[in-house]
Parts: structure tokens; sequence; C-alpha cells
């Protein structure tokens, strides 16, 4: 019992520990690339054309070509926002904001975001309250949709398992045929305010007022061949609203219902009526709203339902006018005026009608149309707002825009927004194979690593868009994997030589030719280190090459096999991967990747983040991300190497602490004694026997007890000169050296290592650099030769 106990609580430990980076991801602001890369940090002061950007993983601000670039995704935050309306433009810009005046031909605004502005009246394609006494339901957030009553919760929690919220909580689908329905009684009157959008274009939809399609009325699109129509449909009843263009990503629609008339009226948002259709009803069962996703995807925009009063019920509406509703359901034709603190409506005939500014559900100017504006960069808000404009500078706390709505530039605060994303027609030709890659947990970034810069004491890096290389911050965990045509592949020494492989505890992996051992120091030439002795406590094991050919196993092209949200991966070290793809509660795509040799206790890693629609593509990335490419699972021990760690209970007091391995595959466990240029003094079974070099192809300590844990403490206690501290370089052809980079001279990398002194490496032939954590400590490719016990032999209980 006690050690199922244990096992569960180990268990728990390592799923809240997978759990951690999730949740401090979610709390970074990222500036991503084009091509899909991705830098956490903050953005400076920066001028147009240009991002100043400062990254933990960077000592030195980043200058990046603003045509190279996305956009810059914010760390959520929350904003209170609270002034009264909403306002749209003909261009499509949306903001929220007080009217505090106005004369014949403008608005004037305030805004906490934006501060004070005008804008002509002509340019404004809608004005509504954002707060409004009728609304019974908003549908705009994905919470909206769980129903209170018992009897549909569970259909709720499986519907949503195909909706998640988007970046700014709009509920969004990328599943064809994925629904959502919220269970409501329709009041007698009532009105809907819909938008629906796609980013693919095709926009296609159900929404109906009832979740039994069959009888319920709704209103959809309806593709056939080159025909794309918006349809209302009920029973035989098929009514077309409008055409819609093949390439249309957006839709917004006001629906109008009043039971008492059987009459369902369709406007656009610019209060135009589209449609009105008699002799309808809306449901007879399950009613409420319902939308079903026809498309590839699909956003809800905007879905508020509004109660109807009957006070103005019979009043008739001239749709062809300027009009001002009022929530109450009274219509005023004419303009708005607001004035200090008179707010009135003044119509053409100069009759004039005071009004409560607070009390205008929306201000409706017929005639108006939408225009686009591809070129300019947009700025979105958690809340929906979207300001779109030319770059005048940009700070960490704001943006000056020079929009399309006013004359002068307006400073936009960046407090609540989501996302800033960067509109250029400049196409930038990059090679797309020329690149090394960086990797951190949170992403990757593509450029060059630099070497021979004016700093000679650090490594930089050069980013993708950036005119001048930054140096590396060693305190984050940072892998680089140099490109191919940047790594010679010629083998960095002479292996005729410097025929052995000294493997320290750290998983160092140094080239030598070993002269002598004993139990104090190793005595050895390394075409590296200048240094010839080190303590033989840091030594894991030796392989006598003599001259043959051997190749790191490392895992750089793993097959995927798809197979709809299921993938498998085949590393080339042989383990087999297999990873789902989904969507979290919170809208982040979400990576699980399980090896299946761990069988019931598989360790899951979840990489939580916004990536690509492309699974494959984005499970290569992640697969890159995940997986470092030297750290390979073991081989097999296989049943003899087994056998021989294991150590029989009479000799537990004095367990053996080397494993000899003989060319001919044969083992043999004892100690080692002392080794020079021609022959190992061994001991087993109490006997000192001499071996010949020649015959022996490794030799492995096996003990358990300061394994790792000297070696880590001498890298620890290093007292760092550079920037870097220590660096982990993975030479071509097996070497892997710790040390800390202090001079580049000509192409010759010099350095110091806490363990073995001075250090010369070629530059041409590194292969791949680890910073932080993992640069000081690596498993060694021997890590589970240990000697363990047998197991007890199992009497049974005593009675």
């Amino acid at each position: 019992m006690r050690k199922c106990l244990k096992q569960i609580l180990i268990i728990a430990i390592v799923i809240t520990m997978m759990w951690i980076p999730t949740t401090t991801l979610a709390q970074e602001t990222f500036l991503r690339w084009k091509n899909g890369d991705s830098l956490p940090g903050k953005l400076l002061d920066s001028k147009s054309g240009k991002i100043r950007w400062i990254s933990p993983y960077f000592s030195d601000d980043l200058l990046v070509d603003i045509n190279v670039l996305d956009s810059i995704l914010f760390a959520k935050q929350p904003e209170s926002v609270t002034e009264t309306f909403r306002v749209g433009t003909i261009s499509g810009d949306v903001w929220i904001a007080d009217i505090i005046g106005s004369d014949e031909n403008t608005f004037l605004f305030s805004s906490k975001r934006y501060g004070k502005f005008r804008v002509n009246r002509e340019l404004i394609y809608s004005l509504e309250s954002r707060e409004h006494s009728n609304l019974i339901f908003d549908g705009s957030q994905l919470t909206a949709w769980k129903s209170s009553k018992e009897d549909v919760a569970k259909a709720v929690e499986n519907q949503h398992t195909n909706w998640y919220p988007d970046h700014i909580g709009l509920p969004h689908t990328d599943r064809k045929k994925a629904n959502i329905f919220y269970a409501m009684e329709w009041p007698k009157r009532f009105e809907i305010d819909l938008e629906l959008a796609s980013t693919t274009g095709n926009l296609g939809f159900v929404f109906a007022l009832g979740k039994n399609l069959y009888e319920t009325l709704r209103v959809e699109t309806w593709w056939r061949r080159e025909d794309h129509k918006l349809v209302v449909v009920q029973g035989t009843l098929f009514e077309t609203i409008m055409t819609i263009e093949p390439e249309r990503r957006n839709l917004r629609l006001r629906l109008a219902y009043d039971q008492d008339l059987g009459t369902l009226k369709v406007f656009d948002l610019n209060g135009n009526l589209l449609l009105q259709v008699d002799d309808v009803q809306p449901t007879l069962v399950s009613p409420g709203p319902y939308i079903y996703n026809r498309g590839q995807n699909l956003t809800i925009q905007r879905l508020k339902v509004y109660r109807q009063p009957a006070e103005f019920k019979n009043q008739q509406v001239d749709f062809s006018k300027p009009r001002i509703y009022l929530m109450n359901g009274e219509v005023f034709y004419g303009k708005l005026f607001i004035k200090k603190n008179e707010s009135y409506v003044l119509n053409k005939d100069g009759t004039r009608q005071d009004i409560n500014l607070q009390q205008i559900d929306r201000v409706v100017q017929p005639g108006r149309e939408l225009t686009t504006l591809d070129e300019y960069m947009a700025l979105t808000y958690i809340d929906g707002s979207v300001i779109r404009g030319q770059v005048m500078q940009l700070n960490p706390d704001s943006v000056l825009l020079q929009t399309s709505f006013t004359d002068e530039p307006i400073t936009c605060s960046l407090a609540g927004a989501s996302l800033f994303r960067f509109e250029s027609k400049v196409q930038t030709k990059e090679p797309v194979d020329d690149y090394d890659k960086m990797f951190f947990p949170s992403g990757s970034l593509r450029g060059h690593v630099i070497f021979n810069s004016r700093d000679k004491s650090s490594i930089q890096w050069q980013a993708i868009g950036t005119s001048e290389p930054a140096r590396l911050a060693n305190h984050r965990s940072v892998r680089i994997e140099r490109n191919n045509k940047h790594v010679s592949r010629l083998r960095p020494f002479d292996v005729e030589t410097f025929p052995h492989l000294l493997h320290l505890k750290n998983g160092e992996v140094i080239p030598c030719q070993v002269l002598s051992y004993d139990e104090t120091s190793i005595s050895f030439r390394s075409p590296f280190i200048k240094s010839t002795h080190i303590d033989s406590a840091y030594m894991k094991g030796i392989e006598f090459t003599r001259g043959k050919t051997q190749t790191r196993k490392e895992n750089r092209n793993p097959i995927i096999i798809t197979g709809g949200d299921k993938h498998r991966i085949i590393l080339e070290d042989g383990q087999i991967l297999e990873a789902v793809m989904r969507r979290s509660k919170n809208g982040q795509q979400q990576i699980i990747v399980n090896n299946e040799k761990l069988k019931g206790n598989a360790k899951i890693v979840i990489v939580e983040r916004n990536i690509g629609a492309n699974d494959v593509d984005a499970l290569k990335n992640e697969i890159e991300i995940l997986f470092d490419p030297l750290e390979t699972q073991t081989d097999e021990l296989g049943i003899k190497l087994e056998r021989a760690l294991t150590v029989p209970r009479f000799s537990r007091d004095n367990p053996p602490s080397h494993i000899l391995v003989a060319n001919n595959g044969d083992l043999k466990r004892g100690k080692l004694l002392s080794m020079n240029e021609q022959t190992i003094q061994f001991e087993s079974k109490l006997k000192k026997v001499p071996i010949p070099i020649k015959r022996v192809a490794r030799i492995v300590d096996i003990s358990v007890e300061g394994a790792e844990e000297f070696a880590k403490e001498a890298v620890g206690n290093q007292q760092p000169t550079a920037i870097q501290s220590v660096v982990r370089f993975a030479l071509i052809h097996n070497p892997i050296l710790i040390f800390e980079p202090l001079e580049v001279s000509g192409e010759t990398l010099h350095g110091r290592s806490p363990i073995y002194g001075e250090v010369s490496v070629p530059v041409k032939s590194l292969q791949y650099l680890h910073f932080g954590d993992k640069a000081k400590s690596f498993k060694s490719i021997f890590e589970a030769w240990k000697i363990r016990s047998a197991k007890e032999p199992d009497y049974g209980d005593d009675r």
C-alpha cells in the first residue's frame, strides 16, 4: 500500500511540474516573425520601420526590420472599460469612447485609451451603446454559452470540446459541423445583433432560433457552385437575403422578430432593411440561439439578444432616413448633437428633440458602405476594438498611429491590447535553408550564431531582420543548432593520434590519448585541452576506439505519421512517441506527447501556446523544441550487462566500481587500479589482473555514489569572467566540451573549463551550443551503467 501511495505522489508531482511552465508562458508577450519564429520579451521605444525589443534570452536589445515581422502578441491583461459607446468606421476601425461634443460635420470623442479626437460624421458606420437595459443574452464570450439547466449541462460540455475562446475570448472553432447552443425562451418581441467571421473566406454557417433544424427558423449560407447566398429557411420557406462574395470573411446582421405579427425583419449593420418575412415563428421545441459551422473555421464576433419593449411597438419606421433608437424602442429622425451637458436630435425641418445620452441604443446612418485598408497595421484589444493606421512611433505603453478617420495621429494606449499586427507589402526574400536555429522553452528563432564579432569575449546571435548581432544571456536555457552548411564535416582531430574517448560524469566526451590512470588522477593528451591531468573522480568511462570510426547518435529527422488528431513520431534513436493535438479550455492549442515505452507511468509533455493551423507543421516545430537531438535514449543494456551490474547479496559491502568490456563482448566487473599506455591493472574477485589495452573496448565507472554531483559541483562553483559563463559545445564527430568561452581568435574559440582549465576548439566544428542550466550537465551515454542490488528472495509471510 505504501508503495502505491508513493507512486501516486510521484506522478502527482510530475504532473504539477509539467503545468508550471504553461502558466508562465501565458503571461509573456511575444514578438512574432512572418516565418513563424517568436521571441518573448518587451517592446521598447521604436520608430517607424524598426521594432526595438528586449528579451530575457539576450543581454542586448534587438532592432528588427518591421518588414520581416508579423505581429506582437501581448500577454493577457485585464482592463476595465467605462466609456459608453462602441463606434465603427467605414474603414473597419472599432473603438470604445464617450461623445463629449459635436458640430454639423464631426463628433468629438474622449477615451482613456486614445485621449480626445474628432471624427467626420461621414466616416462613421455604426454607433451604439455598450450597455443595454434590455439585453437578455450575450454570446460574444464562450463562457456565456454554459446553460444553467441541468438537463442540458452534459450536452453543453460535449459541444464545447469543438469550441474555444480566441485571443480576445470570442467563441471560435476550427471544426466543420461544430455546433453550439444555448437553451432559452424567446420573448414575444426581440432583436438579435449577430456578427460571424472566418479567417479563410467562404464564410459558411447556420444560425437558428432553435436546436431542431427541421422546424426552426434559421438564417444560413447557401452554396451552389459559384452562387453564394444568404437565405432565410423554415420548412418549405426559402427566401434570399443577399448574395455573398466567395472571399467575404465577415458578416453582421440585425434580426428583429415580432410574435404578434409573425414577422422577421433582417437589417444590415447600417440599418438598411434587407428582407422581411411574414407568417413565421421561431421554433416549437428546444428554443434558443444555435450556430453550426459549415466552413473551415468560424468565430462568433458578436451575438446579443435584446428584448424589444412594447411601448413603441406600433411606431412606423422609415428605414431610408438617419435615425436614433432609444433603449425603450422610441425612434427619432435626424442628427445627434452633443453640446456641453445637452444632447438632442435635430431633424431636417429644424425640429429639436432633447434626449438622454445614456438612453441611446444606436445611431443609424443609411447608405454607408464598408471599405478595407489592407496595407494598414492593426492594433486589437481584448474587448474587440481595432484601430488601423500607419505607425509613427512605438513606445512600451503606447503606439502613435496615423489613422484614416482622424487628421492628426492618435496615441493609442497598449493597456488591454491583445495583438498588434504589422501589415507590409514589402516582400523579403530570405534563404530558407541557410539559417542556424535557436530553441527555448516557449519557441524558436532563426538567424546566425556569430563568433568573430567585435566583442571577442562573447558569442552573439543575429536574428532575421536585424542589422547587428546581440549577446546571448546565459541565465536562460537555450540551445543552438548550427546549419550544416556552416559546419565542417571533417573530423576536427586526428583519430590515429587521439584514438580514445574520455567520458566524464557530467556528459563531456573528450577525444584524447590516455597516458596513465591511478586512483587520484588521469593523465592524457587532447587536441583541444592544454592541461594533461584531471582528477580521476570526474571519469565515467574510456572508449578505446583505436582509429575506428564512430558516429554520435542524434535525433535530427523525426518521421511523423499522421492520422487525424493523432500522430506517431519515430525518432532516429528508436523512440516511438504518440502525439495528440487538441485545444485547452482557455483556447490554446496543446500537443500532448507520450512515450509508449514508459507504459502506465508514461510522462506526458504538454506544450501550450498558439501555433499554426497546420497540425503537421506545428508538430514538427514542437518536436524540435521539445527534444534535444543529443538527448537520445540509451541503448538497452542487454541480459549480460544487466547481470554484470547486479550485485549479489554477499558483495553488497564491497561492490565493484568498474566494468571492463573486451573487444569480443566479454564483461569483467571489479576495480580499475591503474593504467598506462599499454596495460590496464584491474582487480576482479580479489585478484589483480594485467590486461593489454589492445584487447579492451571500454571501461566504465559503475559506482553510484557521487556520480554526477562531483562534476556538477565543480561547474557550479566556478567564477565566471564572461557574460555567458559555461556553455556546452558539441562538436562534429562526438566531442562534447563544457567550458566558459573567453575569446575568439581567427577560427578558434578559446575558453576555460572548471575541470581541465584552458581549452581551444575550431569554430567550424561546432555543431550544437547549450546555454543556461542544461549547459552545466549532460547525461552520459553510460548513464544507466550503475550497479544495482539483487532482489531479495520472497519467502512469504511468517505465520
